[in-house]
């Protein structure tokens, strides 16, 4: 079974990263704390599968290559991410990898720093679909076995409707939809200090 992990990333430009933390921190701060995150995210992530990072801006290609080849599998790649809202571009990146002939897709966010190996190794056996959702609504998760347009489709997106508004769309979809464990994104200032904690 050919697997391959999506890594969604931007390049850490103040006031274009996680603005709820710059609300209380500052943008520079905020970037800062954005970078630290992906690197605690690429660190735990399998390494014997490879990633595909989608990255955004396109014109970020050389820093953000330079920034993350050295923290991932070798055989790792980068793509810039499709134009157009979330559901857009995640659908993209994964009609991307099927037709690349990857047979297992998973894509994560740079959010979630208590995702490990055996998340993805529960992941990988779902016979349709895997999600793992996070504590505020969304998910921090989604494996598929092949392209699913619909569970990207009419979706609330960065709300706390983002999960269950999936979930609907996939069993409307015919789609089984394992559930992963819930857990803790980072979106604000207390969150990053939680998550600096280890706890």
């Amino acid at each position: 079974m050919r697997r391959v992990i999506l890594l969604f990333v931007k390049w850490p430009q103040a006031g274009r990263v996680k603005t709820r933390i710059a609300a209380t921190t500052g943008a520079e701060r905020a970037a800062e704390i954005y970078r630290e995150l992906v690197t605690k995210v690429c660190a735990r992530l399998p390494r014997t599968t490879p990633v595909i990072v989608h990255f955004d801006p396109p014109e970020r290609r050389a820093e953000i290559e330079a920034w993350l080849a050295p923290k991932l599998p070798p055989s790792s790649t980068f793509e810039p991410q499709a134009r157009g809202d979330l559901g857009m571009r995640l659908q993209a990146a994964f009609a991307s990898a099927f037709a690349a002939g990857w047979e297992h897709v998973a894509v994560i966010g740079s959010d979630c720093v208590e995702i490990t190996p055996a998340i993805f190794e529960e992941a990988w056996g779902a016979d349709d679909a895997a999600i793992g959702p996070t504590e505020d609504g969304g998910y921090y998760l989604l494996s598929l076995r092949r392209a699913e347009p619909a569970l990207f489709e009419n979706i609330r997106w960065s709300t706390e409707h983002t999960l269950a508004d999936t979930i609907s769309r996939a069993v409307a979809a015919g789609v089984r939809l394992r559930r992963l464990p819930i857990l803790r994104d980072v979106d604000t200032e207390s969150d990053w200090l939680r998550a600096s904690a280890g706890s």
